[in-house]
């Protein structure tokens, strides 16, 4: 993959190599990596605002840049997530009105995140299927790995729409919600560091890219998986207190994000074998979590576990939207099991799932209600 690179496959490597100080998260040229080496240098501008999103950033300065979003996100409690969720969940619902059948991936866990997110931002909740296209676009370059200069030409496109969009919305400051993602991330009242309008937008678009295509894939996966395992959930029917580690069993047993990529700043030695700098080194998360001498029965889905998973990675550069991660699929997963307690996977017709290499999802899930 990229032209060369090191995948591991067992958890403790994972675990490990995700803690490596030999390695840096700066993957900013990843996309242009698969291109021809004559074809990359067209995208010098999109490799160098990629560059500026700060989970690309070493050292302090990702340390001041991811204290200053850790603080934004904690304005985003729980509770206001899942009433925002809870209420864009039911509308989906209701949507549906007396029908008999619904693909669950099409009509909910794609739009949902979008939806969520585009309100959380700050923006307009009609805008979302748009910044949902803009942001696929985005995704699919780190999601695939064989990419042509269409597909990194796409993306850097919508890459630059979306900033623009994002510009617009944050030149009103007076009508941007402060306790918004957008909002909270331009605002410069805080003692310590401080986002410039620009990087505030960048940041959008990089929590964008990160959480939408997981966000859909964990619910896809976590019905499906409830479907393939029914007793689970007739287990989170009678002890809904399971739900909490239900989720965590979920990113455990399908995680949406199958490795997390790395990249050598040194060159060392790795048990017996020479890692150059400037290698591809891949954590495999989506086979750590299924690794059976650190998980019983691993390839079993079970909400009682309470499983120490990489599914949002590990050290310094962890999911930054770990939270919103966890409560958007939990209060989804649940509301739609509750308001639709008849809901089966079909049988008749097979799950779709999405090709690329570094994300599992399904693109189509129909169910009977």
């Amino acid at each position: 993959m990229y032209g060369g690179s090191w995948v591991l496959f067992s958890y403790e490597d994972a675990a490990a190599l995700l803690r490596d100080p030999r390695l840096t998260n700066n993957r900013a040229s990843l996309p242009v990596l698969a291109l021809p080496e004559e074809e990359r240098g067209q995208f010098d501008d999109f490799v160098a605002f990629l560059r500026t999103w700060t989970a690309f950033y070493e050292g302090d300065h990702h340390l001041l840049r991811r204290k200053r979003m850790d603080e934004v996100f904690r304005v985003l409690t729980p509770s206001r997530v899942a009433a925002v969720v809870h209420e864009v969940v039911n509308r989906l619902i209701d949507g549906w009105g007396r029908r008999h059948a619904v693909d669950v991936v099409q009509e909910f866990a794609r739009p949902l995140p979008a939806m969520v997110f585009t309100r959380l931002m700050g923006a307009p909740e009609s805008d979302h299927e748009q910044l949902d296209h803009w942001a696929d676009d985005i995704a699919y370059l780190f999601g695939a790995s064989d990419l042509t200069v269409e597909d990194v030409s796409r993306g850097w496109e919508s890459a630059q729409l979306l900033m623009a969009y994002l510009r617009d919305l944050a030149a009103d400051m007076a009508a941007l919600p402060h306790n918004s993602i957008l909002g909270g991330l331009m605002a410069q009242d805080n003692p310590g560091f401080s986002f410039t309008e620009a990087e505030a937008c960048a940041q959008v678009v990089l929590l964008m890219f990160a959480g939408l295509e997981p966000s859909r894939h964990l619910i896809g996966s976590a019905l499906l998986g409830l479907h393939r395992f029914p007793e689970q959930r007739a287990l989170l029917s009678e002890q809904p207190r399971l739900w909490p580690a239900a989720v965590e069993e979920f990113q455990r047993f399908d995680p949406p994000v199958q490795y997390i990529g790395r990249m050598a700043a040194e060159s060392f030695t790795y048990r017996g074998h020479q890692i150059e700098k400037g290698q591809l080194v891949l954590p495999h998360v989506g086979s750590a979590n299924r690794d059976p001498k650190q998980f019983a029965d691993p390839d079993v889905l079970d909400v009682r576990r309470r499983p120490k998973h990489l599914a949002l990675g590990e050290g310094v550069h962890r999911c930054i939207g770990a939270g919103l991660v966890r409560v958007q699929t939990g209060v989804a997963v649940r509301t739609l099991l509750e308001r639709c307690p008849g809901l089966r996977v079909s049988e008749q017709i097979e799950p779709l799932w999405h090709s690329y290499v570094g994300f599992h999802g399904l693109r189509s899930l129909p169910a009977w209600l």
